[in-house]
């Protein structure tokens, strides 16, 4: 239960179930717990909070810190802009822990836009694990999200000339009972000429509604007009645009990714649950976003 509401940034009824763990003596709160209450704070920003659970678990429960413990710790206070913090936990870390947490501190130099530190994380990553592909897209979007196009081509470039492959992004709808998968551009599906003119409907609405492109979320070095287009046909938004025209006004669409969504289609989200007046519940490859009338219940933080 402290696990699912955390993957819903529900960090208040998490800490409450928590704290009434304690009030029961016969239930002593172990390892599992404590990861699921820092991934709690992680996805709301609760700093102090969590620093106080990490230490707590040692000093009062005798919890060895796991690689899942620090992952949650790092990636709490790099998305915070605690850099320093974030280096501190990484470099006290047993060295064999230290490849994984390097990722989650790469994503916060990107979200921050930090070049140097984020580099720093890549070099690391790279000695590490330079197997993993997800190492080198993370690196080549910290570029992207800097303008550095040329650096982004190269990193994509080193990947794929060491033979690794990133899995294409998809979204998914259920339907009735059926399950419809998606990628960006996608106009495989038997309907998609309604998905397309929703689609345009929907854009329409959205700027009206004030909705601006966040271009800089575009992987490669197009012309501004070719980036919104490109972000007009990611895989949510088709999952969405089918959703619409396949359900009653007014119900609810549950969407899966298999990837973190990026920030113009959260941005764009909360637009289409305002103007659809429709409740979106998008599960991406780091927790559930809940959309309702123009607000995200992650608030932003994910």
């Amino acid at each position: 239960m402290i696990n699912g509401y955390a993957i819903h940034g529900m960090a208040e009824e998490a800490l409450g179930l928590f704290h009434k763990m304690l009030e029961i003596k016969e239930i002593k709160p172990d390892a599992v717990v404590f990861t699921s209450i820092l991934l709690a704070c992680s996805h709301v920003g609760l700093v102090e909070d969590g620093l106080t659970f990490f230490k707590s678990m040692q000093k009062d429960f005798g919890v060895v810190p796991s690689v899942e413990h620090y992952m949650c710790l790092v990636d709490l206070l790099g998305r915070a802009g605690q850099f320093e913090l974030a280096l501190k936990t990484i470099r006290v870390m047993p060295v064999k822990l230290q490849a994984q947490v390097w990722a989650p501190f790469l994503s916060a130099c990107t979200k921050h836009c930090n070049l140097e530190l984020g580099e720093l994380a890549a070099r690391k990553l790279l000695h590490m694990n330079p197997g993993s592909h997800g190492n080198y897209v993370l690196m080549a979007n910290l570029y992207t999200s800097m303008g550095k196009w040329k650096e982004a081509a190269v990193t994509r470039s080193l990947m794929i000339d060491r033979g690794l492959v990133k899995a294409p992004g998809w979204s998914q709808v259920e339907i009735n009972g059926s399950v419809h998968v998606f990628i960006a551009g996608d106009r495989s599906h038997a309907q998609s000429i309604d998905i397309y003119k929703k689609l345009e409907e929907i854009n329409l609405k959205l700027a009206e509604a004030g909705y601006v492109p966040e271009t800089d979320t575009v992987i490669h070095d197009l012309e501004r007009e070719e980036k919104e287009e490109a972000l007009k046909v990611h895989s949510e938004r088709l999952a969405i645009a089918f959703g619409l025209v396949s359900t009653e006004a007014g119900s609810t669409l549950r969407i899966v990714k298999n990837h973190r969504t990026c920030v113009d289609c959260h941005s764009a989200l909360k637009f289409i649950s305002k103007i659809t007046s429709r409740h979106l519940i998008v599960r991406d490859g780091s927790r559930f976003h809940h959309f309702e009338s123009g607000t995200c219940t992650c608030k932003d933080f994910w």
